[in-house]
């Protein structure tokens, strides 16, 4: 097999023309204190089911598993061969919450931000956008030209939107063979992140009684409550550490109190705070030291449980996977990737604890957390080249 030569065939106006086209879909979450999504939220269903359903099938991939929580799994490769790689693209858009207009997909030089180049503008491009249009041009190739597989690929639609790893262990389960490599597509700047921290959501309900502002010593204003709260956790003493990912911490992120009326000290609070977690950290025990040091909080109602959870992830760089991944990068580059570790949390470490080690690779682009979003077509280009080389190596 010639995969240089079949890689050449992949269909690069396809892939910028579908990447614009799905770009003006929205699959974001909103804005607001409610920060998950649900796999069945009608604009996932939207997407999934009269979307990227019909693109597939108009390609010629019949060949799709459906899989709870508003899943699909395109499957392709004669099964001959043992090996077996799951590629994973993800729905829901979390960042770039900011920019203007982030559905009118449309393509510019992206000078002003460092990429003297054509790049798609859309909210979602970098962290999902661009790699469902890879799969799907990975998956036109394969089928327009019948080329010839051994192993079995997996392709997961994943609606994990609630930041833990439900999707992902229903799409395992829903598989006939177990991966021997995964490769979750998202945006880390055409790098692979061989690990990264795990974290775990800590919910803290802060309840006192609402008084106007006028007269405070008639309540119990729940945003002393949650200052308290808050200041108790500076106490909280984490020294875990690992050489390669970092360390614990427990920080709050979101603050809320209701109700939000005219000169009123509102009675309740939420509070919710990140807990990162290394390998060999248990959620709940996580959960249980922050219940631990905020302890008594009379006159206050305090109620802390734990929230969703993501767990750590680690790959060795010696991996069958992480070597073929990584030589389909230096044949398409003419160098090998820039590899890391990453501080954030992803769904990477659910596939790694059921057994199946998982990295990230993917595009680049997008100015900042809630700014602008945007990928560099070359970007696009070269992940779609990669992905496919890989692809055909790892199941030959």
């Amino acid at each position: 097999m010639d995969i240089a030569a079949i890689i050449e065939q992949l269909d690069m106006r396809y892939l910028i023309d579908t990447l614009v086209d799905i770009a003006r879909v929205p699959t974001d979450v909103p804005l607001g204190p409610n920060v998950f999504m649900a796999p069945d939220d009608p604009k996932l269903q939207h997407y999934v089911q009269y979307i990227l359903r019909p693109q597939l099938t108009a390609l010629g991939v019949y060949d799709l598993m459906d899989v709870p929580e508003n899943q699909l799994v395109a499957r392709y490769g004669l099964g001959t061969s043992d090996a077996t790689l799951l590629l994973m693209v993800y729905t829901p858009i979390q960042h770039h919450n900011l920019m203007d207009a982030p559905f009118a997909a449309h393509i510019s030089r992206g000078t002003a931000w460092g990429f003297d180049e054509p790049c798609v503008f859309a909210q979602g491009v970098t962290q999902t956008k661009s790699h469902h249009a890879v799969v799907l041009t990975l998956l036109k190739l394969l089928s327009e030209h019948q080329i010839p597989v051994p192993g079995t690929l997996y392709v997961a639609i994943n609606n994990e939107g609630r930041s833990c790893h439900a999707c992902s262990n229903a799409i395992l389960q829903a598989l006939d063979r177990k991966p021997d490599f995964a490769i979750l597509l998202t945006a880390t700047g055409q790098q692979i992140s061989l690990g990264n921290r795990g974290r775990v959501d800590v919910n803290i309900d802060i309840r006192g009684r609402a008084s106007h502002s006028s007269v405070p010593h008639h309540g119990l204003s729940a945003i002393d409550g949650a200052h308290e709260v808050i200041s108790r956790l500076k106490r909280l003493q984490l020294n875990g550490s690992h050489p390669l990912l970092g360390g614990q911490h427990a920080i709050p992120y979101q603050v809320t109190y209701e109700p939000l009326a005219p000169h009123t000290l509102p009675e309740r609070a939420q509070i919710r705070v990140d807990r990162r977690l290394l390998p060999g950290d248990n959620p709940t025990q996580a959960a249980a030291e922050i219940r631990d040091i905020v302890g008594d909080m009379a006159p206050y109602q305090v109620t802390i449980e734990e929230g969703y959870h993501m767990l750590p992830a680690l790959v060795e760089p010696g991996h069958p996977g992480v070597q073929t991944l990584t030589a389909a990068h230096q044949a398409v580059h003419g160098a090998p990737p820039g590899t890391y570790y990453g501080q954030g949390t992803f769904d990477a470490g659910g596939p790694c604890a059921a057994g199946v080690p998982a990295v990230m690779y993917g595009v680049g682009g997008g100015a900042g957390v809630l700014d602008v979003d945007f990928v560099p077509l070359s970007h696009a280009h070269n992940v779609a080249r990669v992905i496919a080389h890989t692809v055909l190596t790892f199941l030959k």
